[in-house]
């Protein structure tokens, strides 16, 4: 069961991209008292806000600026996912995927015939970024520790995940849309490709020297993976659509053990659907944090793309084991 609780104030002016839009909120993380907020439209910039008694107030200049790449410093990072872990490092996610130009109704019919077969490369997009975060500023602590986690290869080389590559997004391509963190291991999650009895990879990556990792799988009724986090005994997912439909979105719970069966197999998985998530009309639920955490409950916020200042809610999720 899923309750809204409240709308969340965002003071001051939020800014997620270049043309000074507020609606392009796709990513989202607490840690102590400050909220990072990520755009997928933004070119390499980070929100932080700080929180008072009653809202979250932006502040001039609290702003992370992401490692800047010369050769394609113009292109979208496409943040999709953003987590933080005990030790204060944030890792932010791009989407790795595809994009096929859209039409546009200002544009002559021939134009857009043309413009649909084009498909966009941009690099900037296919890397984790990482960063030490000191918890009393919400800033940037240690640069040197600072690095970027380039993935593009493990994927083109994965005997599943390769043959999906060459694929826009929203079109059952390669698409990453979530991140959590459990010390320096990962969990990338995948809005696309949605596999045969609808397999959604879930990248298990160790945040090492040699990146060993591994593809867990989970069933979300044909939908992919919009968000994760980290809870106690699991994780919780937003699901939606893997293209471009508005269609609902539901939240799970994973304990994080592969959902493909069989026998003689080690650990049982469990997933269970929470409920849906009450979604404003035109509204894309993207960005998911945790708030608290009790025996009986989670308190979550959730901010929706496409929506003025990602038009932030407080949701209390009944935990898996109480629910009737």
């Amino acid at each position: 069961m899923i309750t809204e609780m409240a709308s969340v104030k965002f003071k001051g002016k939020i800014v997620t991209h270049e043309d000074e839009d507020d609606r392009d909120i796709s990513a989202i993380v607490s840690f102590d008292d400050f909220l990072a907020i990520g755009s997928d439209e933004s070119q390499g910039k980070i929100q932080v806000l700080h929180k008072t008694d009653s809202h979250y107030q932006v502040k001039d200049k609290l702003e992370i600026e992401l490692p800047v790449d010369p050769e394609n410093e113009d292109q979208e990072i496409d943040i999709e996912g953003m987590s933080i872990n005990d030790d204060n490092i944030l890792y932010i996610i791009g989407s790795h995927s595809l994009k096929r130009s859209k039409v546009k109704a200002d544009k002559t019919y021939k134009k857009n015939r043309k413009r649909i077969t084009k498909i966009i490369v941009e690099e900037r997009k296919n890397n984790i970024f990482k960063l030490k975060l000191d918890p009393k500023t919400g800033k940037v602590k240690d640069q040197a520790q600072s690095k970027i986690i380039p993935l593009k290869k493990i994927i083109e080389n994965d005997p599943i995940l390769k043959r999906f590559t060459a694929i826009p997004s929203k079109e059952n391509g390669i698409d990453i849309e979530g991140i959590a963190t459990d010390g320096n291991i990962l969990y990338l999650g995948f809005r696309g490709p949605v596999l045969r009895l609808n397999y959604v990879p879930v990248m298990v990556i160790e945040d090492s020297d040699n990146l060993q990792y591994e593809l867990r799988f989970v069933d979300l009724r044909g939908n992919g993976i919009r968000d994760l986090i980290k809870v106690k005994d699991g994780f919780l997912i937003v699901a939606g659509a893997v293209g471009d439909a508005l269609s609902p979105y539901y939240l799970y719970f994973w304990n994080g053990v592969d959902c493909i069966p069989g026998t003689e197999k080690p650990q049982e998985s469990q997933l269970t659907l929470l409920g849906e998530i009450p979604t404003p009309e035109r509204g894309k639920a993207e960005g998911i944090t945790l708030m608290e955490e009790t025996a009986s409950w989670y308190k979550v916020m959730v901010v929706y793309d496409g929506l003025p200042q990602g038009s932030p809610k407080l949701l209390q999720v009944i935990k898996p084991g109480l629910l009737t």
